[in-house]
C-alpha cells in the first residue's frame, strides 16, 4: 500500500496535536544511515560504557528491516519535555534530579500517543498493515533517524537539538508497512515547529565553534568528536549503573543524584528555547508534586516497597532503591552534609546491600575530612 506525503502530513497533524507530539518526520526503509559506521566503531572501541544492550543487534540497529523484513517507513517522534534550561525543582532533592525524570515515566506516556497516532492512520487508510512502535527499549538509532527527518541536528553533546526547541525532547518511532511517496515534496519536518529560514535541516551540526558542553562536562566524557565516552558520563554512573559511580571519581558526581544535565543546561540553544517557548510540555512531565516532601535523608535509606510505592511510575524507577541509595549517600558527601553523619554511619553498619554499605564508609570518610 502507499501513501503521498501530503497525504499522510494531512493525517497526521490533527493527531499529533491531540497528543502533544512537538515533532515528526518520514524516513523511507530501508536507509543508509550516514554515521553507522561510525556507530559500529564507538561499539567497537568499548565506548558504550558496559552497557550490553547498546551492543546487542548492531546490525539491526542499522537497518531494521533485518528484522521487520515487512517495514517501508520509519516515522519518528519527538516529545519535548521542558522549555529548555535552567529550570528548578519544586523540593530540596528534585534540583539534582535530572529534567526528564521530573514527572511521570515518558515510556508510558509518548509510547500510548505513538500507538494512537499510528492506530489511526491505519484506520484512515482503512489499512490492516503491519505496524510497529516503540520508544527507546527498541533497536534503532533514534536520534539518527530523527536528524535524517529534519527533527534537529546532532550537537557536540551528542543530543538531538531542534534550534527552537532545544534538546529537551524524547524520541519514538513507529515503523509500518505502508509505502510513503513524495517525499521530497514536503518540507522537513513533516510536522512540528520548522528549522528557521537560515538554518535548513540536514547539516551534521550547528555548533559552530561553541564547547559550551564539553567545558562543562566535570568527567571529560565528550571529546568534540561528536561522541561520548559512556563510561565516564555521570548518567551512566547514576543510572545504567545503579548508583556505582568508580569510587576514585565519585567526587565528580558531585550533587548529581539522578542523571546529568550539565551538558544540556550550558547549550545556548537551550537558553534560547528557555527565553522564547511560551507553551508548556505534555502534563504528564511536569514536576510531580508526590516528591515534594521527600527529602535525601529518606532517598538514603529507602526501602524496596517504599521505593515501588514512590516510583513505579517514574523513570527514576531505574535506578532500583539500592542504587538510589547510593546516589543519595554521594551526593551527602559531595555536598558536604554533616549533619548526616550519625544517619550515615548507622547505615554503613546496617544496609542490606553490601555496596551501599561501602559507599556510606567512603562518604564517612568525606565528611570526615570536611569536619576535621
Amino acid at each position: 500500500m502507499q501513501i503521498s506525503a501530503k497525504q499522510l502530513q494531512e493525517i497526521i497533524t490533527p493527531l499529533c496535536q491531540e497528543q502533544q507530539i512537538d515533532l515528526a518526520g518520514v524516513v523511507a526503509l530501508p536507509h543508509l544511515l550516514p554515521h553507522g559506521s561510525s556507530w559500529l566503531q564507538w561499539i567497537a572501541d568499548g565506548m558504550n560504557g558496559d552497557l550490553e544492550y547498546l551492543s546487542r543487534d548492531p546490525k539491526n540497529r542499522i537497518d531494521p528491516t533485518r528484522k521487520w523484513e515487512w517495514a517501508k517507513t520509519l516515522i519518528v517522534f519527538g516529545q519535548r519535555y521542558t522549555n529548555g534550561w535552567p529550570e528548578n525543582g519544586n523540593s530540596t532533592w528534585l534540583k539534582h534530579v535530572s529534567r526528564y525524570a521530573w514527572g511521570n515515566d515518558y515510556h508510558y506516556t509518548l509510547l500510548n500517543g505513538i500507538k494512537q497516532i499510528t492506530s489511526a492512520v491505519l484506520t484512515e487508510l482503512d489499512s490492516e498493515t503491519k505496524s510497529h512502535c516503540v520508544t527507546d527499549t527498541g533497536p534503532f538509532l533514534e536520534r539518527e533517524y530523527a536528524w535524517l527527518a529534519g527533527l534537529g541536528f546532532t550537537g557536540k553533546n551528542t543530543m538531538l537539538i531542534h534550534p527552537k526547541l532545544g534538546s529537551g525532547l524524547f524520541l519514538g518511532v513507529a515503523l509500518l508497512e505502508i509505502e510513503v511517496t513524495d517525499l521530497a515534496e514536503i518540507s522537513k519536518p513533516l510536522f512540528g515547529t520548522p528549522f528557521p529560514k537560515q538554518h535548513e535541516p540536514g547539516p551534521e551540526s550547528m555548533c559552530g565553534t561553541c564547547t559550551a558542553c564539553m567545558d562543562a562536562c566535570p568527567t571529560d566524557a565528550l571529546d568534540g568528536s561528536y561522541t561520548m565516552d559512556a563510561a565516564k558520563c555521570i548518567s551512566t554512573w547514576t543510572i545504567e549503573w545503579h548508583g556505582r559511580a568508580p569510587e576514585s571519581n565519585r567526587y565528580q558526581q558531585g550533587e548529581q543524584l539522578f542523571g546529568c544535565d550539565i551538558c544540556q543546561q550550558v547549550c545556548p540553544w537551550n537558553e534560547k528555547a528557555a527565553r522564547t517557548l511560551m507553551t508548556q510540555p505534555h502534563y504528564d512531565y511536569l514536576p510531580n508534586h508526590e516528591f515534594d516532601e521527600l527529602s535525601l535523608e529518606q532517598l538514603m535509606t529507602i526501602d524496596k516497597d517504599d521505593f515501588k510505592t514512590k516510583f513505579r511510575r517514574s523513570p527514576l524507577w531505574r535506578s532500583h532503591p539500592e542504587g538510589m541509595r547510593r546516589n543519595a549517600l554521594v551526593v551527602a558527601a559531595n555536598s558536604n552534609r554533616t549533619d548526616l553523619v550519625e544517619l550515615i554511619a548507622d547505615i554503613s553498619n546496617n544496609d542490606s546491600d553490601e555496596e551501599v554499605r561501602e559507599v556510606a564508609h567512603w562518604a564517612l570518610a568525606q565528611l570526615g575530612q570536611a569536619l576535621a
